[in-house]
């Protein structure tokens, strides 16, 4: 029975994967997964001494999406002319992302309990912060180099892959500032399901990655509920509203492919 239920439920995802169109996903199902990834977010800030400036910090490294499509698009090769203005656009916005990282850095402080591993955190957090100012360099350097008309050579790929693994260590960072009793359930659900998700929520085609990563997000959703609420596991203080937010949107999202 429970073999007939998941085939029933993959055949269903499959047909309604075709029918969903992008205007549907933006108006309908987009909001929601925005939902979820907001309610996430206030749940890990709910951990003491969780540095709460770190989900400002990763919004900001997310909106840079749009950005780095235009660079792809207009520059597939190298960086030149026809993508100045997105390398300028991506500059003011790390400038405003290192003011960030400095104002949590002053905030931040040490605490000797074991229920937090927030140096780890720190450490991690630092990593970003360099990177952040290396690639602003970078990207002020090809800047004045193009509107000097100067002849060089700067590859896109490298670039975006540099500005993608800005993500990964403020995403790093995040998960080692949760404690080390519930670091595995919240690690696997966030690179699973709240990472990969926020990074392509603002993609062209977004509707395309829900479509093909429906039953994938649908297990990792479902898995962190039920180690949270229904396992040996006390449910962190004060998150049981936000896991049953989560889940009832993620339902919602469900009855579109069905």
């Amino acid at each position: 029975m429970k073999v007939l239920i998941i085939l029933i439920f993959l055949s269903s995802s499959a047909n309604a994967q075709k029918s969903l169109s992008p205007q549907a996903y933006q108006a309908n199902v987009r909001p929601v997964l925005s939902g979820i990834i907001n309610d996430f977010y206030q749940m890990v800030t709910l951990f003491p001494e969780f540095p709460a400036g770190i989900v400002t910090i990763l919004e900001s490294i997310h909106d840079l999406e749009t950005e780095k499509a235009a660079i792809r698009s207009n520059c597939p090769q190298n960086l030149t002319a026809k993508c100045l203005g997105d390398i300028d656009q991506i500059k003011r916005k790390l400038s405003t992302i290192l003011s960030q990282s400095l104002e949590l850095s002053g905030k931040q402080s040490f605490s000797s309990s074991l229920f937090l591993n927030n140096l780890a955190g720190a450490r991690i957090y630092s990593d970003f912060y360099l990177a952040t100012e290396e690639m602003k360099g970078k990207l002020e350097n090809a800047s004045l180099k193009i509107k000097a008309q100067v002849s060089f050579r700067e590859l896109t790929y490298p670039i975006i892959k540099e500005l993608d693994q800005l993500s990964s260590l403020i995403s790093l960072s995040l998960i080692e500032y949760i404690p080390y009793a519930y670091r595995d359930e919240f690690n696997h659900f966030y690179f699973n399901f709240i990472h990969t998700t926020h990074q392509n929520i603002n993609r062209r085609n977004n509707h395309e990655f829900l479509n093909r990563n429906l039953n994938s997000l649908n297990f990792a959703i479902n898995l962190f509920v039920q180690n949270l609420t229904k396992r040996n596991k006390k449910t962190p203080e004060g998150m049981a509203p936000y896991l049953s937010a989560m889940h009832n949107r993620w339902n919602s999202i469900l009855r579109y492919y069905y």
